[in-house]
């Protein structure tokens, strides 16, 4: 969205509130719509996947889920995002960690019609005698976007601002939604009722 859509929402919101008798009310409510921070965090209920600032650019990735669906926020920092996408965790593609490797990771994958948002978030586990100055920034992120299988772009999260909260909740919430991993063939699969 943009500034003009912001106002238009606001013009909206003081029309309903004077139509309602709140007009006192309304332009707090339209300063507080047009100049807040719309795109901060996940909303309450919510839970965080992941969170990043975008390498190179002003721009905000954040991807939160609760028990029945997931969600994308993309764009500037305190305004509505510019893309803002759900899926319900029983459709949405899931990718657990495989258990292998140094990198502790897992993506989620966004459809918007012909194009796919791959959400991979994680990071780097330390071994042994490393320390966290071996390794200062450990988290790292990326959406990899897609037009019909075709790769679009890939937009990396700055390192130091990459947020991954490594859950088994969103895995849990598709085994409840009656789904089981196959971890040979790297796919969820519904299971038998």
């Amino acid at each position: 969205m943009n500034i003009v859509t912001d106002r238009i929402y606001g013009v909206w919101l003081h029309i309903y509130l004077h139509k309602r008798g709140n007009m006192r009310v309304s332009s707090i409510a339209v300063l507080i719509v047009v100049s807040g921070p719309v795109f901060a965090g996940c909303p309450i209920g919510q839970k965080e996947f992941m969170s990043c600032n975008i390498e190179n650019s002003q721009n905000v990735l954040s991807v939160c889920f609760d028990d029945t669906s997931a969600y994308y926020s993309f764009g500037l920092q305190g305004r509505l995002p510019d893309l803002a996408l759900s899926e319900p965790i029983e459709t949405i593609n899931y990718t657990p960690w495989p258990g292998v490797g140094r990198a502790i990771w897992e993506s989620l994958t966004f459809r918007n019609d012909e194009y796919s948002y791959t959400v991979v978030a994680g990071f780097d586990r330390m071994f042994d005698d490393e320390t966290e100055e071996d390794h200062p920034t450990p988290h790292f992120g990326e959406v990899q976007v897609k037009r019909d299988g075709e790769t679009l772009v890939n937009l990396n999260c700055e390192r130091g601002s990459t947020a991954f909260a490594w859950t088994p909740e969103i895995y849990e919430a598709k085994e409840a939604a009656g789904y089981e991993w196959d971890d040979r063939n790297r796919l969820w699969f519904k299971t038998q009722e």
